[in-house]
């Protein structure tokens, strides 16, 4: 895990930047599949895209049921460092995209949780790929005013950080100053 910490924000930044962002046809899988391939070869550990898991809860006698038809997918899971991650091709990131994360790592035996956003294009120009790293804690046992108990995780922030931005760097030079001579040669 302690490699993947200090390689992902450039792996990153790569998946990000070779897809080229100002490309409005990019999509999350086009990063998932990118991310996957780079993540295998940087940290070499096998990386699993689109697991479907069977939707499941507990009715009020605490009996699980599982709900036909329904399923979670976990965008990239890591099984031998007990990573899942989150992938967004978002404007920003909200609480909503946190707690999707959250309630994957509560319903499964994962210990860390990544939350990855490939910007989209925004109005700011602000182009860059952003993370959140999440560590699983202790199991919480709520009590409501009827006696039911429900069990979330409590969650610690590992990291957070974003990468360069694309458009800074790849806007250096004033257009203006460029002489036009028609000539596309």
């Amino acid at each position: 895990m302690d490699e993947l910490c200090q390689r992902l924000p450039e792996i990153l930044q790569n998946t990000y930047f070779n897809l080229n962002p100002f490309n409005p046809n990019n999509t999350e899988d086009n990063y998932q599949e990118l991310l996957r391939e780079n993540l295998e070869k940087i940290v070499n550990v096998r990386v699993h895209s689109e697991t479907s898991v069977q939707k499941k809860t507990h009715n009020i006698f605490y009996e699980e049921v599982k709900l036909k038809n329904k399923s979670e997918r976990h965008d990239l899971t890591i099984d031998e460092l007990q990573v899942l991650l989150e992938l967004k091709n978002l404007a920003c990131t909200d609480d909503y995209c946190v707690h999707q994360l959250l309630h994957y790592l509560d319903t499964t035996s994962y210990q860390y949780g990544i939350l990855v956003n490939f910007a989209k294009p925004n109005k700011k120009n602000d182009y860059r790929v952003s993370y959140t790293i999440y560590k699983k804690g202790e199991l919480q046992v709520h009590t409501d005013k009827y006696g039911y108990t429900y069990k979330r995780y409590s969650y610690s922030l590992l990291d957070q950080n974003s990468s360069e931005n694309y458009y800074d760097m790849v806007c250096v030079t004033n257009i203006d100053s460029v002489e036009h001579t028609g000539d596309v040669s």
